[in-house]
């Protein structure tokens, strides 16, 4: 993992170089202005005794994603990544290790060679990090991943893939292999990664290995291996009504009405080319709906309240629902939220 400890810092020669080097600093307020501009707003704070960073920071373009390379040198929580800025991230481990949270009570630990891939411009993301902590990352616009999604499997993905927080890597793991290969790239030929066809060629390579994690790490989504068949226009409208007006739990004659079919053929068309029914499909979006809704509650709010502005009338149906899809209560969400 030579090229992954070296990344940003060595050039080609192996010499020091300072032409990646973005900010060293223990200024809390200069190391967020230097993250909000690579990355995007966050929040984060020490954890441990030492309360002012020793932070280093370097970066640089692979087309129009960022290969960036960062440690605080002391314990940080980091949490509230900004979601307007439409952007995903992979942060892979080089030295120390992580804990990256997959909800309010399940984390994923990342040790030397780990990733964890997030998509901060879809879902809520917190992690912890040790004071000896030292990642490698990539933070790629989502619309980037989306376009090339549709233009390698002929459709558009499902809300659902941006949804699952994935860790995945290790020691000699192909990611790993792919990281070293981009940051030998950066080292040699740094002006034609940001501008230039071999920058396109790292960054779609970078792209589809996330997206390929995403595929098969999504339950019910398609595998590695089994390339998605393209769906039906009236499968593709009926899946973008649902998420419009999942508030609103539209039946599935009114899905069907909507799309100009009948229940009948939306149904066994749904169970073809998703692997599941018209029903399965809104009841997530309702859940992750209610669940986003939970997580941006102000300290006033109550699960109750937001229930039944998603028109849940028996609590304890949904909470056993909510919780054999995530694991917790909905209670739990809006507690544990609170307390990071």
């Amino acid at each position: 993992m030579n090229a992954l400890h070296n990344a940003l810092v060595v050039d080609h020669s192996g010499q020091i170089t300072e032409k990646h080097h973005v900010v060293s600093t223990r200024d809390w307020d200069e190391m967020y202005a230097w993250s909000n501009k690579i990355y995007m707003p966050y929040e984060v704070s020490p954890t441990g005794k030492a309360q002012r960073p020793d932070a280093r920071m370097y970066a640089s373009q692979i087309g129009s994603s960022i290969l960036s390379r960062f440690s605080y040198n002391i314990p940080v929580h980091i949490k509230d990544w900004s979601q307007s800025e439409d952007l995903a991230i992979v942060l892979t481990t080089i030295r120390g290790s992580a804990q990256h949270w997959i909800d309010s009570r399940k984390p994923a630990h990342t040790g030397v060679g780990d990733a964890f891939l997030v998509d901060t411009s879809r879902t809520d993301y917190w992690v912890d990090f040790d004071p000896n902590h030292l990642q490698v990352n990539v933070t790629m616009p989502h619309q980037l991943l989306a376009q090339l999604y549709e233009r390698w499997f002929g459709e558009q993905p499902s809300d659902q893939l941006w949804l699952q927080k994935v860790r995945f890597g290790g020691r000699g793991s192909s990611w790993v292999a792919l990281m070293e290969y981009a940051c030998r790239c950066m080292a040699e030929f740094p002006s034609q990664m940001a501008i230039g066809p071999l920058g396109r060629h790292v960054e779609e390579a970078i792209g589809m290995h996330l997206l390929m994690q995403w595929m098969h790490s999504t339950p019910g989504g398609p595998r590695l291996g089994t390339p998605p068949q393209l769906a039906p226009k009236i499968v593709r409208d009926a899946e973008r009504y649902m998420a419009q007006y999942a508030r609103q739990a539209p039946t599935a004659s009114e899905v069907a009405a909507a799309v100009g079919t009948s229940v009948r053929s939306l149904s066994g068309t749904f169970r073809r080319f998703r692997g599941g029914t018209v029903n399965g499909f809104l009841r997530e979006q309702r859940l992750q709906g209610m669940r986003a809704d939970l997580l941006a509650a102000p300290p006033s709010a109550s699960v109750k309240a937001i229930a039944a502005c998603w028109g849940y009338c028996s609590m304890g149906v949904f909470s056993a629902a909510y919780k054999r899809r995530f694991g917790e209560l909905p209670s739990e969400t809006l507690r544990a939220f609170r307390q990071t």
